[in-house]
């Protein structure tokens, strides 16, 4: 061969080196799953796998949902006419007078028993000293614990709906099946019932697989109950197993809430009454024969359906959802106001033993 064709096959080959290496370079980058190129006499090795990671998933909370079926009572329902207070003292003295009561003179009398309820109707200080009004008189401030009133208010339905609902009754962590803790739910919170395919005797399913213990909740449902007879579409139910009062207006539920009804059974009892009377507010005592023992100020909207029983809001304590009155239905304040506006004279009551 001759030399000149020698050089140009060499330049040749070089150019054809050259435009491999540098489509090489514009190829795309090795992946780490993908060969590396193996030089000559090197054994051919493989880019071993990034890790993989699976996370652990941590169980989560079905939160019942507060869609469009309620709404929570206004609150401005529980806005309460006067303050209340409690009397422990039985030797605390109510004067006739506030100048009485400055002087500390002998124009004075006792509570009818102790602790008492008192409703706080005026207040006045007088030489550097506070007094308060009560319902016949004036007594040291000294001597009244003020109270704070229950804020709990009950639901108004804003449609039908096909399932259980009600209130958490203490704070409490809903679990899954197995035990696991799903998340914590608060004393009065709204939570309904949902259908879940496992069966967990002692509970309710307010999830798919998320449950609260049967007692520790109250449930109620917005259908009419069956004991409330053909064609009473008006009328208020009390439910003395689960505590529950509900309100039925053309045959449909229109408010439901807790109550706390009589501590010994028999006290509050199971039947057909109507609304006799109404009073804005009214002194409790007990009556002839009675051993109860209580002194009750300026009890709110007191509705009777069955001698002294009656309906009334309870500004003296926070237990609604358990029974613990004389045999009264006691509601929340704000819920008293609600009933009180809503209800009229001859109302129907029915009182059911829920069981």
């Amino acid at each position: 061969m001759h030399r000149a064709e020698i050089e140009k096959t060499g330049r040749r080959g070089v150019a054809l080196l050259l435009l491999a290496l540098l489509l090489a370079a514009c190829s795309s980058p090795a992946t780490g799953t993908q060969e590396a190129t193996a030089t000559a006499g090197t054994p051919t090795q493989s880019m071993p796998a990034p890790p993989t990671f699976t996370a652990t998933l941590l169980p989560s909370a079905t939160l019942t949902p507060e869609a469009d079926w309620y709404q929570p009572l206004d609150a401005s329902y529980s806005v309460l006419e006067y303050r209340y207070g409690v009397v422990e003292n039985p030797q605390a003295r109510v004067y006739r007078r506030l100048q009485d009561a400055v002087e500390k003179n002998g124009n004075f009398g006792y509570l009818a028993s102790t602790p008492a309820n008192v409703a706080v109707v005026g207040e006045a200080t007088q030489e550097g000293h506070t007094y308060y009004t009560v319902y016949y008189g004036w007594m040291e401030a000294e001597e009244v614990q003020l109270l704070t009133p229950s804020d709990f208010r009950g639901v108004l339905l804003t449609r039908l709906v096909e399932f259980r609902f009600g209130w958490v009754l203490r704070d409490m962590q809903s679990t899954n099946a197995v035990g696991t803790p799903i998340r914590e739910y608060s004393r009065y919170e709204v939570i309904h019932e949902v259908p879940s395919g496992i069966s967990n005797p002692g509970y309710v399913a307010i999830g798919p697989d998320e449950w609260l213990p049967e007692d520790a909740v109250a449930l109620t449902s917005s259908q009419v109950p069956q004991d409330a007879g053909a064609n009473t579409c008006r009328f208020l139910y009390v439910d003395l197993a689960e505590q529950t009062l509900r309100v039925f207006n053309e045959c449909k539920l229109v408010f439901a809430t807790l109550v706390s009804t009589g501590k010994q059974e028999g006290w509050t009892f199971p039947g057909r009454f109507a609304i006799l009377a109404r009073f804005r507010h009214m002194l409790l005592t007990p009556p002839e024969g009675s051993t109860s023992v209580y002194y009750q100020e300026g009890v709110p909207d007191f509705m009777t359906f069955s001698g002294d029983l009656g309906f009334h809001g309870a500004y003296w304590h926070d237990n609604f959802g358990e029974p613990v009155s004389h045999g009264c239905v006691n509601l929340s304040p704000g819920d008293a106001r609600w009933l009180y506006e809503w209800a009229w004279d001859g109302e129907r009551v029915i009182i059911s033993s829920g069981k």
